[in-house]
């Protein structure tokens, strides 16, 4: 993964930046391919009884949505055409709602994904993967993180889109760290 996001910036030079800013960026592109691969993952592991069946069938609908948000933009043509829609969005928080909304509903699934993990090492992962992405949302929102001159602030904005896939790939190394449920041992005896 940080392989890819590398090469990418190196087929971009000198303007590495394209391989994250735009919604048609590779960063953008695997993005979404991580998070079908989570909904994927988390319907596996459903099915597997590796998760307990609400906490999957949640994590599945919640990655597959944010699959389709990230493949065609759903968050971004709410906030810059809701106003169209809603007299309501001229206030910020309205236009941003979906994204709060991913942090909000985030934090309760990380809190019910937590206790269902089976290992330290396991929810280790998890919890790198929610302080990754819960710093590409504080990006996203923070006005002041948004390119205004400075290097930092800058740069945190142009890898934003980086920031989201580090997240993803971290919660993704973390369901596939769950072990599968042990079959029963057979009653019979077998014969030799």
């Amino acid at each position: 993964m940080l392989a890819f996001l590398l090469l990418s910036a190196w087929l971009f030079a000198p303007g590495w930046e394209r391989a994250f800013r735009s919604d048609t960026s590779p960063a953008s592109w695997l993005s979404s391919a991580l998070l079908l691969t989570l909904c994927i993952t988390a319907m596996r592991l459903t099915a597997e009884r590796c998760l307990p069946w609400r906490l999957g069938v949640c994590l599945t609908l919640a990655f597959g949505a944010l699959a389709l948000d990230e493949q065609f933009m759903l968050h971004e043509l709410w906030k810059f055409r809701c106003h169209e829609w809603l007299d309501a969005c001229r206030w910020g928080v309205v236009r941003e709602a979906p994204m709060l909304a991913v942090a909000v509903v985030g934090v309760a699934t990380l809190a019910w994904l937590h206790g269902a993990l089976s290992h330290r090492s396991t929810r280790g992962w998890l919890w790198a993967g929610f302080a990754v992405g819960l710093l590409a949302i504080g990006v996203d929102q923070w006005p002041n993180v948004q390119p205004h001159g400075a290097w930092l602030p800058e740069l945190l904005a142009t890898l934003e889109e980086a920031m989201e896939v580090v997240a993803e790939a971290l919660v993704l190394a973390a369901l596939l760290r769950q072990p599968g449920i042990r079959p029963l041992p057979s009653r019979r005896k077998q014969t030799s």
